[in-house]
């Protein structure tokens, strides 16, 4: 599939096929393409989970919708490229979580890296009660000038970590060909650590920093407080082609108090049970949580204080009333490793706070989400942990990337 150059006079002509056609053959880090009549809707979880979320199902939604992770690639000569689309932003600012801008970056394979910011597009308004109000905002143009180029290169844009967006139409001032997906394919679990909205840009979150690095074809299913091993999460994993599976888990089950002692170990086994029955041999990484020092020794739920800092939950306790705290979360993953991997050989397991800890605690401004030199910190140590692990599949891809996003 290709797609010619159109003029910008054509902005508000209806939407062509061949750039829906396009688009869609492009992304990449996304189980769930959509096509209405105004443009392309993408969610990294499938459509046949939603009938699973439940009385959660406002967040789970939202979080798939945003697009931690999500790009298109291509294959073409331009010396520009445009994206008309419309972003949707979650408002949550009686929480004291400020809205942030929506974020747009282009990488080419020769090193070039831009990223264009946004303050616009349709906004879900939240209340305490968590009823919603859209208010709709207008379409956003992103356009990048590329350096020249005399040959085909690579070319990918990020779609923002941050926010969902509806794909309109695709511009080039030459002919662009949806990339051919190169580098084995990682797929990640996880929660809003991993889908890591925190960071500066789409390029900046720590899955997307390691994924490049590293040569991976990363899918994120990082979940905003939304990690807490449902079974249509393993299933979606299962179903997955993956050369390489990595699981976070923890946090939310703590956040959210949503399983105790009892329930935890058998509900990790049967995550790990589902994968399997899809993955016989792909190497699997369980990673325990990194570091939250309000739950380190104190159970959940997370409440966040006046000013926006986690706070752990202040309910008395008894002697084996199964409370997990994310040390008990961390011993308790240790030892499903340990009575596994006997008979799992492709199973392995890393501390968390190996790739942020308790000497990071600066870069934790709401007591909870490490901020973006916390990502970048955690990108770089996730590399250097996966360079030489057993774990890591062989790619001829790595060391591709320029590394001006980690001295931002």
């Amino acid at each position: 599939m290709t797609y010619s150059p159109m003029p910008s006079a054509q902005l508000a002509a209806p939407r062509g096929a061949d750039s829906g056609a396009l688009i869609a053959k492009a992304i990449r880090g996304a189980l769930n393409v959509q096509e209405s009549p105004s443009g392309t809707n993408i969610l990294r979880l499938p459509a046949w989970t939603r009938a699973q979320y439940g009385d959660s199902g406002l967040f789970i939604d939202h979080a798939s919708s945003q697009l931690s992770g999500v790009r298109l690639e291509f294959q073409t000569e331009a010396r520009w490229i445009e994206l008309e689309l419309t972003f949707t932003r979650l408002s949550l600012e009686w929480a004291g979580l400020p809205m942030r801008a929506a974020v747009v970056s282009v990488a080419t394979e020769d090193g070039f890296e831009q990223d264009q910011f946004f303050d616009e597009g349709d906004i879900i308004q939240t209340s305490p009660d968590f009823t919603t109000e859209r208010v709709t905002g207008h379409r956003s143009i992103v356009r990048f000038h590329l350096p020249p180029t005399e040959r085909t290169r690579k070319v990918t844009l990020w779609l923002p970590h941050n926010s969902a967006a509806e794909l309109h139409e695709l511009r080039a001032d030459r002919e662009l060909h949806a990339a051919v997906p190169s580098g084995p394919r990682w797929i990640h679990y996880g929660s809003s650590i991993s889908q890591a909205s925190e960071a500066a840009t789409p390029l900046s979150t720590w899955p997307v920093i390691a994924a490049r690095r590293l040569g991976l074809d990363l899918l994120n299913l990082g979940l905003a407080g939304s990690a807490h091993l449902d079974q249509f999460a393993a299933r979606t994993i299962r179903d997955g082609t993956a050369e390489l599976i990595t699981l976070k888990l923890g946090i939310n089950v703590v956040n959210g108090a949503t399983l105790r002692s009892r329930t935890f170990t058998p509900a990790v086994h049967g995550f790990l049970d589902t994968i399997r029955d899809g993955h016989p041999d792909t190497p699997i990484v369980m990673m325990s949580p990194v570091l939250c020092p309000a739950h380190e020794e104190t159970p959940g739920p997370t409440t966040m204080d006046s000013h926006g800092i986690a706070r752990a939950s202040d309910l008395p306790r008894t002697p084996g009333d199964g409370q997990l705290t994310l040390q008990d979360i961390r011993a308790a993953l240790a030892a499903i490793f340990d009575s596994r991997s006997a008979t799992d050989p492709k199973l392995f397991f890393m501390d968390g706070t190996q790739l942020f800890g308790a000497g990071d605690v600066q870069h934790l401004p709401d007591g909870l989400h490490p901020d973006a030199a916390g990502n970048r910190l955690m990108g770089e140590r996730f590399v250097a942990l996966a360079e030489n692990a057993a774990w890591l599949p062989a790619t001829n891809n790595r060391d591709r990337v320029v590394r001006s996003h980690f001295n931002d």
